[in-house]
């Protein structure tokens, strides 16, 4: 993990000033940061004057030198530039393998903490997220907008799944950011899905077209 540098913030419930290390990086092999990533903990403190938690909202990276990956967490403000941002990621990305001596890595930038922890697992599981987005915008389009309405509702892959046979989402409420439901999927089907594209080049360009920078999202697909 990166270096932990000491700062002070204010606790959101009394303001007394704390003086914290939030994780700024994670890799690959950091099982004990990834834990507390996956369990909710990471970059949450306790005000000692009040005793009441908190966390903060910072952004945060994720490397992974062996495979050459890497993802990015930035809780952006509503009017921001997506676009640029996408670029300055990009070229960010970039430096930090050629510093390391490494090929172009593959990119990712998310902007929720849960699809930064969705991109991770993803590829740590070996599977393509351009596949599981676009799964996704087909259970949009197909159950229609009484079932499933990208207006009001977030998929986010269910990895306490256990059956093998299924692939899992949770339906969560936009506004709450509230699991309300739960989608199952036969494996077969998308197993299916992703030989029908890994077969076949043009249906790979059609995937890049679809998703063309490191913001790979199911959002895109909405407009």
């Amino acid at each position: 993990m990166a270096k932990q540098e000491t700062i002070t913030v204010e606790c959101p419930n009394c303001g007394e000033e704390c003086r914290v290390k939030p994780a700024p990086a994670i890799k690959h092999d950091d099982e004990k940061t990834l834990k507390k990533l996956f369990e909710g903990t990471l970059n949450k403190f306790t005000c000692k004057k009040c005793g009441i938690p908190f966390a903060l909202t910072r952004p945060l990276v994720y490397k992974d030198w062996e495979s050459v990956f890497i993802a990015y967490y930035v809780d952006l403000p509503d009017n921001a530039d997506l676009q640029t941002f996408e670029q300055e990621i990009d070229v960010m990305a970039t430096d930090v393998f050629q510093a390391e001596n490494l090929p172009r890595p593959t990119v990712r930038l998310t902007v929720t903490l849960p699809d930064f922890i969705e991109k991770i697992i993803l590829h740590r599981m070996g599977l393509d997220d351009r596949l599981i987005e676009f799964a996704k915008h087909q259970l949009f389009k197909n159950l229609g907008e009484d079932k499933l309405n990208p207006s009001e509702h977030r998929l986010l892959i269910d990895f306490s799944n256990k059956d093998e046979d299924k692939l899992a989402f949770i339906i969560y409420d936009r506004e709450t950011n509230q699991p309300i439901s739960a989608l199952h999927v036969p494996k077969a089907e998308f197993d299916s899905l992703a030989k029908e594209f890994t077969e076949n080049e043009q249906l790979l360009a059609e995937l890049d077209t679809l998703f063309p920078s490191c913001y790979v999202s199911v959002e895109r697909l909405f407009g």
